[in-house]
C-alpha cells in the first residue's frame, strides 16, 4: 500500500480497512506533512471537499489537495484537509442539512470528546465541530476557504460547509468545472485568485466563483 500511495496520492483510496486512514500511508501519500512543517504565510486555508479516500469516491479532491501542495503559492499557506482526519459525527445521517449542528459548542451534541487536552479537535471530534474550529482559525489569520465543486455539483458535507463559512464570516473561493477529472494544468486559475484578493488588500469578502472547465 505505501508503494503505491507514494507513486500516486490518490490512489489511497483504495486501501482497505482503515489504511486509507492510516497516518504513514497519508503521510506516504503526500495530504499528510511529514514532521512539523513551518509555513512562510501566517494566514491559514482550509478545504471544502468531497470525502475522497473512500473506494467509490472519485479521486477529484486528493488530487486537487496534492496540486495544492506544490503550488508556487498555496504551498505556503497552512491548509487543513477534512479528508486526511478521522470522522466522527453528532448528526446520525451524517451530512443531514437540517440536522441543527454547526459545529458550535452551543449547537453540537457529540457524546464523544470534541477536544483534547489542550482543546484541540480530536480523532474522536464531531467533523463540523472541527471543520468550524479550522474555520475561525482561518477567520482570525485572515485566510480563506477553497471550496471544490466536481462535475456532478456539491456534495451535502460541502452544503453544509456552506452555511458554516456564512457565519463564521470566511472568505471563500469555489472551483467548478464541468469535466470529470481533475486537470493540474488548470490549477494556476485558483491561485491567481487567492494571490489577487490578498493584493487588492482582502476588501471583497463574496463568493469568488473560479472556472476550471474553461
Amino acid at each position: 500500500v505505501l508503494a503505491a500511495v507514494r507513486k500516486s496520492g490518490a490512489a489511497l483510496k483504495f486501501a482497505l480497512g482503515e489504511l486509507n486512514q492510516d497516518s504513514e500511508c497519508l503521510k506516504a501519500s503526500g495530504l499528510w506533512d511529514e514532521g512539523e512543517r513551518q509555513y512562510s504565510r501566517n494566514e491559514q486555508a482550509i478545504l471544502s471537499v468531497k470525502f475522497s479516500l473512500a473506494e467509490q469516491s472519485t479521486p477529484y479532491a486528493s488530487e486537487f489537495a496534492l496540486a495544492m501542495k506544490k503550488d508556487s503559492f498555496l504551498k505556503d499557506f497552512k491548509t487543513y484537509n477534512p479528508n486526511a482526519w478521522c470522522k466522527e459525527s453528532c448528526d446520525p445521517e451524517f451530512t443531514n442539512i437540517n440536522h441543527p449542528c454547526r459545529g458550535t459548542p452551543a449547537t453540537c451534541t457529540n457524546p464523544l470528546p470534541n477536544t483534547n487536552s489542550e482543546g484541540k479537535p480530536c480523532a474522536t471530534s464531531c467533523w463540523r465541530f472541527a471543520f468550524r474550529v479550522h474555520q475561525e482559525v482561518s477567520k482570525e489569520t485572515n485566510g480563506f476557504m477553497i471550496q471544490v465543486e466536481e462535475e456532478n455539483g456539491l456534495g451535502a458535507g460541502q452544503q453544509i460547509e456552506t452555511l458554516m463559512a456564512q457565519e463564521a464570516g470566511i472568505k471563500v473561493f469555489r472551483t467548478t468545472t464541468k469535466l470529470q477529472n481533475f486537470y493540474p494544468a488548470a490549477f494556476w486559475r485558483i491561485s491567481k485568485a487567492v494571490k489577487a484578493w490578498y493584493d487588492s488588500g482582502c476588501s471583497n469578502m463574496d463568493l469568488e466563483i473560479v472556472d476550471f472547465s474553461v
